[in-house]
């Protein structure tokens, strides 16, 4: 039953919009996850991503199951783990990302960036873990999760951007390491190819111009698959790129000795 007080507010905000939006600061003041959210967004945005990650880790001491602490954490950690140096650091930093990955999916299956970071994880630790049984099972993971979140959000452009870096991963691995993973650790997923490899690398771009990663990853395909002149420009289109966050800069320079490797 609509209270006579929530007509005058109904009524109130169509003539006086301005109230409307007053009555958003007064619940952001009055719900503090909303506020922190709000500001782990913006450090995050800035490229502070340890004071965003530390609010986040606050948010969830206070709500452990909140979605959209749980999915940024995880991206943080996974993003973090790439800068790494030392494989042992690197391995620990993305476990844990992948664990709050996995809490995200388990607590919220029907939200498309709780599986765009369990295959986000699942591709950094696979990345350079050595052949296991666990390594198979996450490339196979990558691919599940990294095809869902685009199913569920085509908008997304990280998703596809994911999608593209398994076709190009997996079309590439020789029949000899694929006869070997079989016997020994378990069957690699089939049906990789360069061609989608690229579609999905493009669409990623065309959805979002200004991720550095993105150009940067089909850069390296077509350097990895004899496409050199393709592959310098895209490195070019790299240069002039600004950098926002540590991993901008960090992938700015890989992107720098990538394209002195073709000249």
């Amino acid at each position: 039953m609509v209270t006579i007080s929530a007509l005058v507010f109904i009524i109130s905000s169509l003539f006086f919009p301005g109230l409307s939006n007053s009555s958003n600061v007064d619940l952001e003041i009055k719900d503090p996850i909303i506020s922190l959210l709000s500001e782990a967004k913006k450090h995050f945005d800035r490229g502070d991503e340890g004071k965003a990650q530390e609010i986040y880790l606050n948010i969830l001491e206070k709500e452990p199951d909140n979605y959209e602490a749980l999915w940024n954490i995880s991206f943080i950690y996974t993003r973090k783990a790439r800068r790494q140096t030392v494989y042992t650091a690197q391995e620990a930093i993305y476990r844990t990302a992948l664990a709050y990955a996995r809490l995200c999916v388990e607590k919220h299956p029907d939200k498309p960036r709780s599986h765009y970071v369990v295959a986000l994880a699942s591709a950094g630790l696979a990345d350079d873990m050595p052949n296991s049984s666990e390594r198979v099972q996450l490339i196979w993971d990558m691919k599940e999760y990294a095809y869902r979140a685009a199913e569920m959000d085509p908008h997304y452009a990280p998703a596809w951007h994911l999608k593209g870096v398994w076709h190009s991963k997996l079309a590439n691995v020789s029949r000899t390491e694929r006869l070997a993973a079989r016997l020994i650790y378990g069957t690699l997923p089939d049906g990789a190819t360069n061609h989608k490899a690229e579609e999905y690398l493009n669409r990623a771009i065309r959805m979002d111009q200004n991720v550095i990663v993105f150009k940067l990853d089909l850069a390296q395909h077509y350097q990895e698959t004899g496409q050199a002149r393709k592959a310098k420009q895209m490195l070019e289109s790299i240069m002039d790129m600004q950098p926002v966050s540590l991993n901008d800069y960090y992938d700015l320079k890989e992107a720098r000795e990538r394209y002195e490797q073709l000249l």
